[in-house]
Parts: C-alpha cells; sequence; structure tokens
C-alpha cells in the first residue's frame, strides 16, 4: 500500500472521532485516542511509516472537525448530529479516496489545514473585537 493511503485512514479515523464535537480537556482525550488507533492501523498496514502518517492524520482531523462540530452545535442547539452524520459520509468517501485515488489524499489534507486556519483566524478576529469593547 502507498503511504498516501495511511494518511487518508487516518484522516478518516479522526473525521469519525471529531464527530462527538467535544471541547477543551475532552477535545484533547478524544485527539489522543484517534491518534493512537491511527498509529496501530498505520503501523499494521505499513510499518513505522504508515504509522507516523496515520497518527498525523487523525490528530489533524480530529481537532479540525471537532472544533466544526462543536461550533455547528453550540449554534444550532441539537443540530450537531446531523453534521456529525455528514462528516461520518465524508470520512467513508476519504476512505475510498485513499483506497482508489492516493494522490487525492494530499487535497484533503490542504482542506483540512486551510478550515483549521480560517477558523482559528475568524476566531482570533472575533476576540480581538471583544478586547476591544473592553
Amino acid at each position: 500500500m502507498d503511504v498516501l493511503t495511511e494518511l487518508g485512514i487516518g484522516l478518516a479515523i479522526g473525521m469519525l472521532a471529531g464527530t462527538t464535537g467535544t471541547h477543551g480537556s475532552a477535545r484533547g482525550r478524544m485527539t489522543l485516542l484517534a491518534a493512537v488507533i491511527g498509529f496501530v492501523v498505520g503501523f499494521l498496514l505499513e510499518g513505522i511509516v504508515g504509522a507516523v502518517l496515520g497518527l498525523a492524520g487523525a490528530a489533524l482531523a480530529c481537532i479540525v472537525i471537532s472544533d466544526v462540530v462543536y461550533g455547528a452545535s453550540r449554534r444550532e442547539g441539537s443540530g450537531g448530529g446531523a453534521l456529525a452524520f455528514i462528516v461520518s459520509l465524508a470520512a467513508l468517501v476519504v476512505i475510498a479516496i485513499a483506497l482508489l485515488i492516493e494522490p487525492v489524499v494530499v487535497i484533503v489534507v490542504l482542506a483540512l489545514i486551510w478550515l483549521g486556519i480560517t477558523r482559528h483566524r475568524r476566531a482570533q478576529r472575533k476576540h480581538a473585537g471583544l478586547r476591544v469593547l473592553r
């Protein structure tokens, strides 16, 4: 198997773990759990390189997706369940991409990084605006 396959499978594991939408220390524990699962699966499929990529993919996806799901559930109340279902379907698509078209996994990684960066910037702008009000 190609190492991008393990990265894609790690991303899917992290996406599924991120659907819980946890926040704070619970998100840290969920990210750690996803990273360990990604590490084990990557190691079983490709060895140490696959293990490291599975770990990195799972941790990245879990952090970004749990932030998205947490934000949506905070705004919509109980509407985060629908988003979690959609993310679960997207995780299945990521696994299919990882198994069939490995180079597209790079686009998925870049999209997750972009999503994480834009959400972080938006949060920083929001908090900067709140600091001015003091």
